[in-house]
């Protein structure tokens, strides 16, 4: 997250640093979650697999081909970070963490978890944005707060989809999933926060005996 005013335009004081992302994080994440719905387990599955192979080869092939890489950077800067110029994007870390998730839990763990992941990092970032003063990590208390509350009412918003958790589930996988987003992790976020919460949920649940 950056502190509130590095670079930011927008409507009155609501933060627009790059909307593109943030709208590709969240319209991307609840697509994908879509597919296992609308196709079914087996072929989402194959889906999943089959795309994360394709964005990863993509992203490769930019690292290693220079002028592929310039056209990135120079016409789609609203959905790269600027440190993300010599690594890979967050976006096959983000199409193997759904697929893992829908792979390994329950489809309504699963779920939550992945709408924590959308929902979630776009409401840290963009609180973090402008209102991150407290800094922990390089991110921020503010944004943390924003990721937990925004997930959590996510969670909730699902029972109207017809995905029935219990609410102190969605409470305890939300608040995991903000602290998975504000770790310091080796592994990019967008893997390790459906594939931790979706764990500490499924946990959860054998523990109280469901």
């Amino acid at each position: 997250m950056i502190a509130a005013g590095a670079g930011m335009t927008g409507f009155g004081d609501f933060p627009m640093k790059h909307i593109g992302r943030k709208l590709y994080h969240l319209i991307g994440g609840l697509g994908l979650l879509s597919v296992y719905y609308l196709l079914g387990r087996n072929q989402a599955l194959v889906f999943y697999a089959t795309l994360f192979i394709m964005v990863l080869a993509l992203d490769g092939a930019r690292l290693l081909v220079p002028a592929w890489n310039r056209f990135v950077f120079t016409h789609l800067r609203s959905f790269v970070r600027e440190n993300e110029g010599h690594k890979l994007t967050g976006t096959p870390s983000y199409v193997l963490g759904i697929g893992l998730s829908l792979y390994a839990y329950a489809p309504e763990i699963a779920t939550a978890a992945i709408c924590f992941l959308a929902v979630g990092d776009v409401a840290a970032t963009t609180v973090g944005e402008r209102y991150g003063k407290t800094k922990i990590n390089d991110k921020s208390l503010e944004g943390t707060i924003a990721f937990a509350f925004a997930a959590f009412i996510a969670g909730f918003m699902l029972f109207f989809v017809g995905v029935h958790l219990p609410t102190w589930l969605i409470i305890v996988g939300s608040l995991v999933a903000a602290g998975v987003e504000l770790l310091p992790l080796m592994v990019n976020d967008n893997l390790s926060i459906p594939i931790v919460s979706g764990a500490v949920m499924e946990l959860a649940l054998r523990w109280v005996g469901r």
